[in-house]
């Protein structure tokens, strides 16, 4: 099992008189793997992210407030700066407590298009994992029960307020009428991999076929009796 610690830094302020408030979190994620996540939060959305790959703070919303933007220019060294002193306190945690139990929550998943689903028009199909903990977590995508990884990509762990994380996998695909597209989510609090699929909805008559029946009765009679008509009148003659 993966066992990490959190560590939350708070700071609340205002760029001017005639600003709102705004509160800023930063939460750092250490793990036993080696791996910091550090998230900056504003407002309780995450604002932007250590990118130690990039060695820069990403921003991920596309409006901040200008006292946000000025934070997080100083953010990814004060991050740097922690990763030794986070993994100095999971070094202390894991020997304090060695077999403690490790809290796990199952996921909940589901699946959904950006837009409105058309035969044969390029759309995307989301992938929600949701509620889970610890935040690792894998998706597979399959059309038609082969598995497909292009046009594939997973976004980044976010945070719940209860602690929990979600993740979102996305697909490009073009729909067409037959084809089956699922999302395997694999977690590991799981015996064996969730499910959710997706297929286009096929075109149907706007009517039922009870209701063209009774069309077709009703035509047929019509016709019946115009042509008995028809010849009553002939015979009158």
């Amino acid at each position: 099992m993966t066992l990490f610690v959190i560590l939350l830094i708070v700071f609340t302020g205002a760029t001017s008189a005639t600003t709102p408030l705004h509160d800023f979190h930063y939460i750092y994620s250490c793990f036993q793997s080696g791996e910091v996540r550090v998230d900056a939060l504003v407002d309780g959305d995450v604002a932007a992210y250590a990118d130690f790959s990039k060695d820069e703070m990403v921003i991920a919303i596309p409006h901040v407030p200008q006292s946000a933007e000025e934070i997080t220019k100083t953010a990814y060294e004060f991050a740097k700066a922690s990763i030794v002193h986070c993994h100095s306190i999971l070094g202390r945690a894991l020997k304090a407590d060695p077999g403690a139990i490790l809290r796990q929550d199952a996921p909940d998943i589901s699946i959904y298009t950006r837009y409105e689903e058309e035969d044969g028009v390029l759309n995307t199909l989301f992938c929600l994992a949701n509620h889970f903990y610890p935040p690792t977590i894998n998706f597979t995508w399959t059309k038609n029960g082969v598995e497909i990884t292009e046009g594939v990509l997973d976004l980044r762990y976010l945070h719940n307020s209860d602690g929990t994380f979600h993740r979102i996998s996305t697909l490009i695909f073009t729909p067409q009428e037959g084809d089956v597209y699922s999302c395997l989510v694999e977690h590991q609090t799981l015996h064996q991999p969730l499910s959710k699929s997706w297929e286009l909805e096929k075109s149907q008559s706007s009517l039922s076929p009870a209701a063209l029946f009774f069309i077709a009765s009703l035509v047929l009679c019509l016709i019946g009796i115009a042509t008995g008509i028809f010849f009553f009148n002939k015979e009158r003659k």
